[in-house]
């Protein structure tokens, strides 16, 4: 009898604790547990004898995790930077985690917490002993640290840098084209490598799969680095960017007839279907792995950037789109097109190296070479994104919703639609 009164005094317990920490969660309360970095936890009132706390922002730290942001998405030259770089970058200029040195995983920790955009999901077990589901997760509110709009450009720039996305010797090349550089022969279509000769003094791009077989494996030429590269700058600089040409590209944004409205709106209820069911799919993505799998797995977190990665590119196409309704903050027209242009001309022929690598690799998709004929292609849909708001800082595409080629003059064999394309003879 002792034994079966002791057990139903602590089953009362342990619901009685449940639905007070579940109501304490509903009522903005912190239920305890380890305080994010960044924040500090204050009692706020007293019930009962038992402080009832709430986070708020510690100002130090908060400038801390702003600054990691702020690294993990234009680094310190433009160029975005990893966990590791951050760490180090930190540790090196005397920043510190509550006393203790920055690491890998604690700034992995800090760029995927969800507390900084303003909330976090309280999932304390209900009266039954269950733990509810992501969906069913008493949302909290907290003071906001970092915007939410540039928390869903980092979550995109990590998930497209992943190593199941991009190899990591793409990710942290210097080189310009690397990665996007291929072997325009038919029999061909490999990736070009940078080599170099005279202990460096050359360098030059040759075909990968010529490079690992020998010569007789592919018949292309090797091209100097400096060459391709000026010749991709001129392309962007002196056609894709002009502002008569940027009009052509961006002729959807720019069109205001009954019927492309009409396709924008149907575009956008696509779009939110799709980013509906991404949200969906992240949902039962992290119900599936509870208690099966370590948030710290390689490869659970590299599935989690890549739905992660594709709400945020349609978030954001849905947004060009909204704007492009009028429903938007900025509406544009042909001298916001130019101003934009000038813009990115600028960026691209200015001194930081790292900055205008950034933006070529944004704007190009592929440099297909060959003996006597480059080939530049990109996706319209990322100038879409930026020119609706105005600068390139986290522009996305979702190339789902592109449409098909549209042929127009073969005599510049040149195509434009929902993706720009130049080809120059030497």
């Amino acid at each position: 009898m002792i034994g079966l009164v002791n057990e139903k005094y602590a089953n009362d317990a342990s619901i009685f604790t449940a639905r007070d920490r579940r109501g304490n969660a509903a009522n903005g309360y912190w239920n305890g547990g380890p305080v994010p970095f960044g924040y500090e936890s204050r009692v706020i009132v007293t019930d009962g004898g038992k402080g009832r706390k709430k986070l708020f922002t510690a100002e130090n730290d908060a400038a801390v995790v702003r600054l990691i942001y702020d690294l993990a998405e234009v680094g310190l030259t433009g160029r975005p930077m990893g966990t590791r770089a951050i760490a180090a970058h930190l540790s090196a200029n005397g920043y510190t985690l509550r006393g203790k040195p920055f690491y890998h995983s604690n700034v992995d920790g800090i760029l995927t917490r969800q507390h900084y955009g303003g909330f976090y999901r309280d999932r304390t077990i209900d009266t039954k002993g269950i733990k509810p589901p992501e969906a069913e997760a008493i949302v909290v509110t907290c003071p906001q640290i970092v915007a939410s709009d540039q928390i869903a450009r980092v979550a995109a720039i990590r998930a497209g840098a992943a190593p199941s996305v991009t190899p990591p010797r793409i990710t942290n090349s210097p080189v310009m084209l690397g990665g996007i550089a291929t072997c325009g022969h038919p029999e061909c279509g490999s990736g070009m490598v940078l080599r170099t000769g005279k202990g460096g003094a050359y360098r030059y791009y040759v075909c990968n799969r010529k490079a690992m077989a020998g010569a007789a494996s592919c018949p292309s030429k090797a091209i100097c680095e400096d060459a391709l590269d000026n010749i991709v700058l001129d392309g962007l600089l002196g056609r894709v960017l002009q502002p008569e040409r940027l009009k052509v590209l961006l002729a959807e944004v720019l069109d205001r007839s009954d019927d492309a409205e009409k396709r924008r709106k149907d575009d956008l209820d696509r779009v939110r279907r799709e980013r509906i069911a991404a949200e969906g799919r992240l949902r039962r993505l992290l119900e599936l792995v509870e208690g099966l799998m370590s948030p710290r797995d390689p490869i659970f977190g590299d599935k989690l950037a890549e739905v992660r990665a594709s709400i945020t590119a349609l978030t954001e196409t849905e947004r060009s789109l909204q704007t492009q309704l009028g429903t938007g903050n900025r509406l544009v027209d042909e001298a916001a097109v130019e101003r934009f242009g000038a813009m990115l001309r600028a960026e691209i022929l200015g001194e930081n190296a790292e900055l205008r690598r950034s933006y070529v690799r944004m704007l190009v998709g592929d440099v297909s070479v060959n003996d006597n004929e480059i080939v530049i292609a990109g996706c319209t849909a990322v100038l879409e994104a930026a020119a609706t708001k105005g600068d390139m800082t986290g522009a996305t595409a979702v190339r789902g919703f592109d449409r098909k080629w549209c042929p127009q003059s073969e005599h510049y064999r040149t195509s434009f639609s929902r993706f720009w394309k130049a080809g120059m003879r030497s």
